[in-house]
């Protein structure tokens, strides 16, 4: 628990009580990124009288952009939504806590049991992760697959959309489609610097599309601005650009989970294993993908990958069946139908 926390925690829960005796009852959801909105978003269309509490100024001009009406922090809600796993930024035990994860499956560790013990739900995206929280002592998961990529089973990413979508970035329909991913730079995880400064050379046989980490270093991101004949997405959900593409290019990202869910060839570059790091992840993704070592070896996957997609067919949806619930379209309605079931118990009614 960080510091600040307990000098918060007494001057929140006295206002809090305060706030009560003159404002009705509300449902806020805490948002900490852009990301969170974008992964909130298939939840929210089932829910009403939600209201959007900002935690940065970043948060704030991407709402303000996107015309998105929100409120600042400190808020005093009856109950709180966030992709986060922060309960204690709401120090009050009567506030209803419903949180989700940030990411796919368990690409990234766990914490402390108590953060996320101190929801009264948290949402995840598979049935093999409530087992493996019950055997940490976590006893709040709940199961619904992975809201962020509905949009791509429920017919809303359809024929036209994704027509239109490749018009828009001058897809070349004579070229495959590759798009480059890369993790946030720590502990070695992202093999950015790895292509950066070679995948121009591949622009003019394939398209080439780049999505990396929001918290990339800016000279990383301006570099790959500059490759005028590639695509930089600068949307917070890259859900359509996968749909788009023929092969995957990664690290350790957990968007390599979301492009296995498609079941399309995927080529990793290999990572040394570090505290952040889970063998459990790293044998899947190596089960999962191609893996390399280096930009040379790139080519070559390729080719492999265009000739033969297939391969490792068999073992993506394997690991499908491990990291979903379903892959139907239907997580952000299961989490909004159980948000609004714990919402009524408490007599915070929902329409």
């Amino acid at each position: 628990m960080v510091f600040s926390y307990y000098i918060y925690k007494y001057p929140y829960k006295i206002a809090w009580h305060l706030a009560q005796l003159f404002r009705s009852k509300s449902v806020i959801f805490y948002c900490s990124d852009p990301l969170d909105y974008e992964m909130f978003l298939p939840i929210k269309k089932y829910l009403s009288d939600v209201t959007i509490v900002a935690k940065n100024k970043k948060t704030k001009n991407y709402l303000s952009e996107k015309g998105i009406a929100f409120k600042s922090m400190p808020a005093f809600p009856n109950a709180v939504i966030m992709a986060r796993h922060e309960p204690y930024k709401f120090p009050v035990k009567k506030i209803i806590k419903i949180g989700f994860d940030h990411g796919l499956y368990q690409f990234k560790r766990w914490t402390s049991p108590k953060n996320y013990n101190g929801f009264n739900v948290y949402f995840v995206s598979s049935k093999r992760q409530v087992e493996t929280a019950k055997s940490m002592g976590i006893n709040s998961t709940f199961a619904i697959g992975y809201p962020k990529l509905d949009n791509a089973f429920n017919g809303f990413y359809n024929e036209k959309y994704l027509s239109d979508l490749k018009k828009k970035i001058n897809i070349d329909p004579n070229k495959k489609t590759i798009i480059f991913t890369s993790t946030w730079n720590v502990e070695g995880l992202s093999a950015l610097p790895r292509w950066i400064d070679e995948v121009h050379k591949l622009t003019n046989q394939y398209n080439i599309l780049f999505t990396v980490h929001t918290w990339t270093e800016q000279k990383y991101i301006d570099k790959l601005r500059s490759i005028k004949s590639a695509y930089f997405i600068e949307e917070y959900d890259a859900t359509p650009y996968l749909l788009i593409a023929d092969i995957f290019v990664g690290d350790y990202s957990s968007i390599i989970g979301e492009f296995c869910a498609l079941n399309k060839p995927i080529i990793t570059f290999k990572v040394l294993e570090s505290s952040r790091t889970i063998k459990e992840i790293t044998e899947l993704i190596k089960s999962i993908s191609i893996q390399i070592n280096n930009f040379n070896e790139l080519p070559s996957a390729i080719q492999v990958c265009l000739e033969n997609p297939n391969e490792k067919s068999f073992e993506r949806k394997a690991a499908n069946e491990l990291m979903y619930f379903s892959l139907d379209g239907k997580a952000g309605e299961r989490a909004g139908n159980k948000i609004k079931e714990l919402l009524q118990k408490n007599k915070l009614i929902f329409n």
